[in-house]
């Protein structure tokens, strides 16, 4: 990569990181926001679905942004709003505040995704690695978040690390100020021919709806997921460390749970340069619900494997899906589409967090991965008919091949 490149990639992973640390840290300091306020799992769960609707909710405005105002300039709106936040969050006097903060924290949040993945797409070369690399940013996030909001939170309180967490965020607009005034070149060239006329759109119309609803429906499985994994590791693995209390152990079993996320990113990222990404998608999807039923029938050390091999199977889906966006996307839509897929995942994907919150009170926590497991079901057939469909165009239509980046 060239030195431009590099940084692009660069300050695109720590926003990156940055978006799934305060994302994160909810789940872990919810046994905290309980006792302090007195609520129960349907209504914090509830709260998760605001907050995470709102985060969705902004990737079609930031998305259509993006194709106008440029992506730097939107980062730094990201990383200073994120900031100025999450102090709020931080701050809250009650649960009802603490609603409103945690959805306009959410609305900031769901700036970055499709701004740096149309960023990523438009102004690097070998776009497979830019996105493994942009995915294991975000799972370092992912996975080291938890345990440092634990572990703050257990000695602090639960307030404690969104004020923390605001400072590199804050720290972060200011060097993303400085990089809005240097001139980055497209290096997009294969999507600048699907523009000229040699691709229709009415052909990128069935496939991309299937990624779509894909994508909601794994938007369902990450919020289900990051919600309620903390907790139920907590409750099923039975045994501990220390002495330590719940919240850092709730923390720490997710950590290692979802570090093993990062090595998925970069597989996925490496073999999308390599490999046809449709078939790339179909086999993520197929080993899905069979690890969640695993995971909801299990516990103690095979509950632990389950969610070590999840959590590789599904991040690594994340730069395949980035990867096929970009094919099957108009270089002039890019970020248009990119913030209606993350609208999927994170907008529509947030009512889980009501319905398994309900679910989790009714039946029990281990009935949230059940139920995950039967919406990974209609990505699968959405991800086999998309690789019917791409075998079948192939050879007429080179929109298709993953080796037209």
């Amino acid at each position: 990569m060239e030195r431009i490149e590099k940084q692009v990639v660069a300050y695109t992973s720590i926003c990156h990181a940055l978006t799934h640390v305060f994302e994160l840290a909810y789940g872990v300091v919810l046994i905290g926001i309980a006792q302090e306020f007195g609520v129960g799992l349907f209504f914090l769960g509830v709260l998760a679905n605001i907050a995470g609707f709102a985060f969705g909710l902004a990737s079609l405005p930031a998305g259509f942004l993006a194709d106008r105002i440029g992506e730097r300039r939107l980062l730094m709106i990201f990383c200073l709003g994120s900031g100025v936040a999450s102090i709020a969050v931080g701050l809250s006097p009650n649960i009802y505040v603490l609603g409103v903060a945690l959805a306009v924290l959410g609305l900031v949040l769901g700036i970055y995704h499709p701004v740096g993945a149309a960023f990523v797409a438009r102004a690097t070369k070998y776009r497979g690695m830019a996105f493994g690399y942009l995915g294991v940013s975000g799972n370092l996030g992912i996975a080291l978040g938890p345990i440092l909001a634990g572990a703050i939170a257990s000695t602090l309180g639960w307030r404690v690390p969104y004020l923390i967490f605001a400072v590199p965020a804050l720290l972060m607009a200011g060097l993303l100020y400085s990089f809005a005034r240097t001139e980055i070149p497209s290096v997009s060239e294969a999507t600048i021919k699907m523009d000229t006329g040699k691709t229709h759109l009415r052909l990128l119309i069935l496939p991309l709806a299937l990624i779509f609803i894909a994508s909601a429906m794994n938007g369902f499985i990450y919020r289900g997921l990051v919600t309620f994994l903390p907790l139920y590791l907590s409750q099923r693995l039975h045994f501990t460390f220390f002495h330590l209390d719940s919240m850092v152990l709730a923390g720490s079993f997710t950590t290692i749970a979802l570090i093993f996320g990062v090595f998925g990113q970069f597989l996925g990222g490496y073999l999308s340069e390599r490999k046809r990404r449709e078939v790339l998608a179909l086999i993520v999807a197929v080993v899905a619900a069979p690890l969640l039923l695993l995971m909801g029938k299990s516990e103690g050390l095979i509950l632990m494997l389950a969610a070590i091999i999840f959590a590789f199977s599904h991040f690594m889906g994340q730069p395949i899906y980035n990867n096929l966006i970009a094919d099957y996307s108009p270089a002039s839509w890019r970020g248009r589409s990119y913030g209606i897929v993350y609208f999927c995942t994170f907008g529509l994907g947030s009512f889980s967090a009501t319905l398994l919150g309900y679910t989790a009170e009714q039946l029990g926590t281990n009935w949230v991965f059940i139920v995950m497991a039967g919406i990974a079901l209609v990505t699968l057939a959405c991800m086999v008919i998309l690789w019917v469909r791409a075998l079948a165009t192939s050879k007429h239509n080179k929109v298709y091949s993953p080796d037209n980046v």
